[in-house]
């Protein structure tokens, strides 16, 4: 195979091109899959990114290794391969500040996303991914907890300030935890968090315990000041008394949190004795620290919230109470 470089031809289009996808000024790197080798972007990629004139390796085959290099608010950057799952060995901890990662699989998925990243098997890891710092970005990949340990009940913890996530999506690949009340795709600790295009559980892995997709509880802090724009929550479940949100207590929700056309979705499935839930979201009695806005909301729950909703709005067409953003079955 030919050589290709940073100077000339492909090797300099696909480096301006790398370049027009990330915008910071950081070290760039580049992480692919060991076992696709036999990819022609597998020896491009080694071509045209060789280590820098520091001796600095811009090429990794595995992610842990890649952040490893990387550091703390240089607003580096690294690219994922968008034809692999990407294995760390435990739960990954984001705890260097504005770190970017991107999936390179073309973007703009709500879901099936080309760059996805998954724990291992047997290793008790709490979430696939724990994020602690500042102002870190993930864009276009796929979170995927597939560990049946006991402890292995969440997919994301957030609890850095400001993190970004866009065209992510967030998954069990397995439903051995499905049964447990305290297994989330995400647990919420985080303060100004922003979601955009995002999907929370799929419609595939069977629920069977009264659990919540997303919850806001305490890692260290309250969530706060939280956006979520054009988002999907898909949940299959056997049990009527999940929720899409959930805040377990007043201390875990403070200052503002919006949800901007929120779909929430329950799918229906006589094969899995998956059923409609009761309630979208939830939250704690007394919630006076902060409070949600949700704007145009859909779901196909019998109730948007109809037990305890403290300081939970909605704005969009008005039904009754409890059913405002709740679809119909057209006659």
């Amino acid at each position: 195979m030919a050589n290709y470089n940073q100077n000339a031809g492909y090797g300099q289009a696909l480096l301006n091109m790398v370049a027009s996808r990330v915008p910071a000024f950081g070290n760039i790197f580049i992480v692919m899959n060991a076992a696709n080798t036999d990819e022609g972007n597998y020896k491009i990629l080694q071509d045209v990114f060789p280590p820098d004139a520091d001796g600095r390796v811009r090429f990794y085959t595995s992610l842990e290794t890649a952040y490893a290099a990387t550091e703390s608010n240089n607003n580096d950057i690294i690219l994922l391969d968008g034809n692999s799952s990407h294995v760390i060995a435990e739960q990954m901890t984001i705890a260097k500040n504005r770190v970017h990662f991107f999936g390179m699989d073309g973007g703009g998925r709500l879901h099936g996303q080309g760059a996805k990243v998954q724990n291992t098997d047997g290793t008790a890891a709490v979430s696939v991914l724990h994020v602690t710092g500042t102002r870190n970005t993930f864009e276009n990949i796929k979170f995927i907890q597939v560990d049946d340990d006991a402890t292995s009940l969440r997919v994301l913890t957030e609890a850095g300030e400001s993190s970004l996530y866009r065209n992510c999506s967030f998954i069990f690949g397995v439903n051995d935890n499905l049964d447990q009340t305290d297994a989330y795709e995400v647990f919420m600790s985080g303060d100004s968090t922003e979601f955009y295009n995002c999907t929370f559980g799929n419609d595939t892995m069977l629920t069977s315990a009264a659990r919540a997709v997303t919850v806001f509880d305490v890692v260290t802090t309250a969530a706060k000041s939280t956006v979520w724009k054009d988002c999907v929550w898909n949940v299959l479940s056997s049990d009527a008394d999940v929720n899409f949100v959930r805040v377990l207590a007043t201390s875990d929700m403070h200052f503002g949190h919006i949800f901007i056309n929120p779909i929430m979705l329950a799918t229906i499935s006589s094969a899995a004795s998956a059923i409609t839930l009761t309630d979208a979201v939830d939250s704690a009695t007394g919630l006076v620290a902060g409070n949600a806005l949700f704007v145009n909301p859909a779901t196909n729950a019998t109730s948007f919230s109809g037990t305890t909703s403290d300081n939970f709005k909605v704005c969009g067409p008005i039904g009754a109470n409890t059913t405002t953003g709740v679809g119909i079955e057209p006659a």
